[in-house]
């Protein structure tokens, strides 16, 4: 009786453990972004050098589509970058707020005369 009262005691706590883990919210959507990689600020991920490269950022989450959340801007308040999921499936939250960390590759936009900045998004770390 008490060998079946320890294995009863033993699967019960095993089953709250797999359930409490699988409640686990995940702080990012997409890929993980690469923390080790050399994080930039977006003032310098728009940089020239950085045009078709894979890219890992930091800033402060600027505006979000209040359609579907399929575009997010990022600032560091010099300069702000529009993200888009390569990954039409993936959308941000609409009421995004605080500091994230993304990763991508920078691309340039051409509307008119002007070569605007945006970011082919692979994942975001929502870290506050």
């Amino acid at each position: 009786m008490r060998v079946q009262s320890i294995v009863v005691s033993i699967t019960s706590s095993l089953v709250l453990i797999f359930m409490s883990l699988g409640c686990t919210k995940a702080n990012y959507i997409g890929v993980a972004p690469d923390e080790t990689r050399n994080v930039l600020a977006v003032s310098d991920a728009i940089r020239p050098e950085n045009l078709g490269r894979i890219v890992t950022i930091r800033g402060k989450v600027g505006a979000v589509c209040q359609d579907e959340g399929c575009w997010l801007s990022v600032t560091d308040g010099t300069a702000e970058l529009t993200m888009r999921f390569s990954d039409s499936q993936l959308a941000v939250p609409m009421d995004l707020r605080g500091t994230v960390l993304a990763e991508g590759i920078v691309r340039e936009q051409i509307v008119g005369s002007s070569r605007i900045p945006e970011m082919d998004l692979s994942g975001v770390k929502i870290l506050e």
